[in-house]
């Protein structure tokens, strides 16, 4: 996914590659298990796990695009994780009810089902990094800026350019603003080496680049005389 998609798109993406991969992804689970168990295990527990648990993902997107609160997607991610506790749907449920609870002002809800996919992925992987991302944008919101700001320091492979930004909007909130710039600065070299578009943070950049340097004159000639 490129860089330069905001996260509710990345979201779609990761829904629509579901909605065009499900049949090939269940079957790829069903062979790994498959190879794991006798050929009985196969038959009789493979096959009707990877199904239940894709089942249960597709309930929740349902759910999801239909409306429902988090609360109530929350209790089918928790669902899922008890019961198919291996399965990779368990992890883009639980970016799918943070995404709902965002949205709904529950930042505890979405907290704590980042956090159970950043204690499961591996995270120097594209998912991994997604989750600390958003993760880093809620625990901003929740007044946790420090380990927020801890997370995105340390960079992204996968999303270097919303890595900075979103440290950017951290600096900006606190006001400083010459941090803010540099991390703007950052991700706006990043988004144009992928090709992206630069829109508001080419913006950012801009209007913070005028404001840093009028502070700078006016330090400089109150300096000056002195």
């Amino acid at each position: 996914m490129a860089d330069h998609l905001q996260e509710e798109e990345q979201l779609e993406a990761i829904q629509q590659w579901w909605r065009e991969n499900r049949v090939s992804v269940v079957a790829a689970v069903v062979l790994t298990l498959g190879g794991s168990f006798g050929w009985s295990e196969y038959q009789d527990y493979s096959q009707e796990q990877a199904v239940l648990a894709a089942d249960t993902y597709d309930e929740l997107l349902q759910k999801r695009e239909a409306g429902e609160p988090a609360d109530e997607l929350a209790l089918i991610s928790e669902s899922l994780r008890g019961s198919h506790s291996d399965s990779v749907f368990v992890d883009f449920a639980s970016l799918q009810v943070a995404a709902t609870a965002v949205g709904n002002g529950d930042l505890e809800l979405a907290k704590r089902e980042l956090e159970s996919v950043v204690s499961r992925v591996d995270l120097d992987s594209t998912l991994g990094q997604l989750a600390q991302l958003r993760l880093a944008r809620v625990l901003a919101a929740s007044g946790d800026e420090a380990s927020a700001i801890a997370i995105l320091a340390s960079g992204s492979d996968a999303f270097p350019a919303s890595y900075a930004q979103a440290l950017g909007d951290i600096h900006l909130a606190a006001g400083r603003e010459a941090e803010a710039l540099e991390a703007y600065q950052t991700a706006q070299t990043e988004s144009l080496a992928l090709g992206g578009q630069l829109g508001l943070i080419d913006l950012k950049v801009s209007g913070l680049s005028l404001r840093v340097s009028d502070d700078s004159a006016a330090v400089s000639s109150a300096e000056e005389a002195q």
